[in-house]
């Protein structure tokens, strides 16, 4: 767990947890307000980018055609837009560098130590995140000023599109409980905030989305343990994130998360294998190529990386894998999920 959740916990006391357990009805909802890819940083990036990052799109173009005007527009621009759009695994030429260094953020997934597992900072082995060992040296997803990291982040937020929600039901202790239901959904509504409009406040309503997102629910079982929720893993997790104004999504296998709950908060990892292709296209479909190189984000590269690094569900018939490991911090704020269908008796 990282070291900020377990602060919060103790800055709790516990005691405000006791005095509010179990909730009303034995539930409570949490909207999630902050979503990103979970990336391990040290001050200098000395530990885990030795080699430095890697070139964008613009000074990859630089290096394929050092003579402006040499080739056709055709010949240069179109052929790298072709290739971001129709890319391949094979080798483009470019070094790309990896994560090199041995801690990460993340969950163990596959119940194995292997030799391409990180470990996590507080010592835990055995995790499993090949997508930050892919995107870890690119700065564009490194926090707090890579343009995906401020954009994406962002999104979360302002999007009612991303609204995704959790709601667990069956709960008799926040803090201690064997067994309760854990429910997905996505909402309807803007979130409340303060009058800066910058935090998202508890307390607030929102309806589910059974018109659009019906397709979108899961259900799954959890257990708490001292105020973190731990559930069972959901086969197929399919997540909003529209990003610019464009709609797109992504899929997670195996996914299940990890949470420090408080009676007003959650906050921890949502971990599992992203498939490959929805998740680059969904990268592509949002950034254009200008806005990539902002982040020295080349598409071409970093999808070579993640087929090379992709480590689950390999294909029936190739039998190359299709989904890639990865975990994200995930922040939620409590709210009341009001379920039309479920008054009705047409819900779970």
């Amino acid at each position: 767990m990282k070291p900020g959740l377990l602060a919060l916990l103790v800055s709790l006391g516990g005691g405000v947890l006791a005095a509010e357990s179990p909730p009303p009805d034995g539930r409570i909802g949490y909207v999630m307000t902050s979503l990103f890819w979970s990336v391990y940083q040290t001050a200098d990036a000395a530990e885990e980018c030795p080699r430095g990052f890697n070139d964008g799109p613009r000074e990859q173009f630089g290096q394929l055609f050092p003579f402006p005007g040499a080739l056709t527009v055709e010949e240069t621009q179109l052929r790298q837009e072709i290739e971001t759009w129709h890319p391949t695994p094979e080798p483009d030429g470019f070094e790309f560098l990896e994560v090199e260094g041995a801690l990460s953020w993340g969950l163990d997934l596959d119940g194995e130590l292997g030799p391409n597992d990180f470990t996590d900072p507080d010592g835990t082995p055995g995790i499993d995140n090949e997508l930050y060992r892919a995107i870890g040296c690119i700065i564009g997803f490194r926090g707090p000023d890579g343009v995906e990291h401020i954009f994406q982040n962002k999104a979360i937020v302002d999007e009612r599109y991303n609204r995704m929600m959790l709601e667990l039901t069956g709960v008799d202790d926040l803090v201690n409980d064997g067994e309760v239901t854990v429910s997905v959904y996505r909402g309807m509504d803007r979130l409340l905030t303060d009058a800066t409009g910058a935090k998202v406040m508890p307390g607030g309503t929102q309806r589910v989305d059974r018109r659009w997102g019906e397709s979108l629910i899961r259900r799954t079982s959890g257990r708490i343990v001292d105020s973190v929720l731990t559930t069972e893993p959901i086969d197929e997790l399919v997540i909003p994130w529209q990003n610019l104004r464009v709609p797109s999504i992504h899929i997670f296998r195996d996914a299940r998360l990890q949470l420090a709950l408080t009676p007003h908060n959650a906050s921890g990892l949502l971990a599992g294998y992203a498939d490959v292709d929805t998740w680059y296209y969904q990268l592509i479909r949002n950034d254009s190529t200008h806005h990539l190189s902002n982040g020295q984000i080349s598409g071409i590269s970093l999808y070579k990386a993640l087929r090379r690094l992709a480590d689950a569900h390999p294909d029936a018939a190739t039998g190359e894998n299709t989904a890639i490991s990865t975990a994200l911090d995930v922040e939620m704020t409590q709210v009341h999920i009001v379920d039309s269908a479920a008054d009705e008796g047409g819900g779970a």
